[in-house]
């Protein structure tokens, strides 16, 4: 007898799911009606990269990516229509030494339970140096996923990839890759400065 491929439905309550992704700025995100379970994902920003150095024939350290932090949430009727508030780091700024990317972060609103989310931004990179030029990944926490960006190598000029879905970037002065990654470090050769890092994000992914 051959076998029956069965599609079940239940009617009236079907529910076509949703993304909500921030890539920039701050404010407040409602639940969708119907939802029952929402995954939110935040990457802190990415550093951005530091100069190189052709006296000593060093390049510029990349900057380190943002952290990420994974929380997943079960949803009633009841919590239909409430918010939740979400920031969304800026990436670190590339130069003679990059500065560290800003935190992203996410917390309940009018949402009753509390929720403090935070992906710290990454460390940015110092000028061409011998040792220790990559910058450090930001911290995280509040997660049920609290995954710590990446960074911190010695003598690297290669933007840091953030965990889970960050790109690195591995030519001089290259803008991070979002969301999170770290902008990579100039080129020694001609005193190259180093690019940005990439802003973080705040997703919301309701079911």
């Amino acid at each position: 007898m051959a076998g029956i491929m069965c599609s079940f439905f239940n009617s009236g309550t079907s529910f076509t799911p949703v993304v909500n992704t921030f890539n920039s700025g701050s404010g407040t995100t409602a639940i969708p009606s119907g939802a029952s379970q929402v995954i939110i994902e935040v990457w802190g920003a990415g550093g951005g990269g530091g100069r190189g150095n052709n006296v000593a024939g060093n390049d510029g350290g990349g900057g380190g990516s943002g952290g990420y932090v994974k929380k997943t949430l079960t949803l009633t009727s009841a919590n239909w229509t409430e918010t939740f508030n979400y920031a969304v780091g800026t990436g670190g700024v590339g130069g003679n030494a990059g500065t560290a990317g800003a935190a992203s972060t996410v917390s309940n609103n009018t949402f009753p339970t509390s929720v403090s989310l935070s992906g710290g931004g990454g460390g940015g990179g110092a000028a061409g140096s011998s040792t220790g030029n990559q910058g450090s990944g930001g911290a995280a926490s509040g997660g049920d996923v609290n995954t710590a960006g990446n960074g911190g190598n010695l003598n690297d000029y290669f933007g840091a990839g953030a965990p889970n879905g960050g790109g690195d970037q591995t030519a001089y002065d290259t803008v991070g890759t979002t969301p999170g990654g770290g902008g990579s470090g100039g080129s020694s050769s001609g005193n190259q400065i180093g690019a940005a890092g990439a802003a973080g994000q705040a997703k919301f992914s309701y079911s």
